[in-house]
């Protein structure tokens, strides 16, 4: 089976109901949660997604901690995975290499080690990142959504 590495802009976009992105992001994660493919999560990526839900996004920390929750209760479908001691070093390796945030070259090594075919965000530096390492980049967003992602917040 195919297996997709999620970023924290892919869970917490689908987190919230009114985020711009919402709809577009909620079905490549509902297509994974059903079984097309597998998706693949970094262990505290949940801990992250809490992190950006209040202090980006300015969502009070009890609701956000009750869907980070519930997430995590209703499906088994995302592998939880941490990143084993070659694929940090990698991550910095590619972060020289790209010219690039250590922590999205953490995605990368993530993919890499766990066999995975595309990495799913609306992060448009994986455009280039990506392919880069022979990854694919899907961005469920059209770029006229993306545009509006400044201004969302609370």
């Amino acid at each position: 089976m195919e297996r997709k590495v999620w970023d924290v802009n892919v869970l917490a976009i689908y987190l919230v109901e009114d985020h711009p992105g919402n709809p577009h992001v909620s079905r490549a994660v509902e297509e994974g949660l059903a079984g097309a493919y597998t998706p693949v999560v970094l262990g505290s990526l949940p801990l992250r997604v809490y992190r950006v839900l209040t202090s980006k996004w300015g969502i009070g920390r009890a609701e956000a901690a009750e869907a980070v929750a519930d997430f995590l209760r209703k499906y088994d479908a995302p592998e939880y995975v941490g990143l084993r001691r070659e694929s940090i070093e990698r991550a910095f390796e590619l972060a020289d290499e790209l010219d690039h945030d250590v922590y999205d070259c953490a995605y990368l090594a993530l993919a890499l080690q766990e066999g995975a075919s595309a990495i799913v965000t609306t992060d448009t530096d994986f455009e280039h990142l990506a392919p880069a390492v022979g990854l694919r980049y899907e961005n469920p967003v059209p770029p006229e959504v993306l545009r509006r992602f400044t201004a969302f917040g609370r």
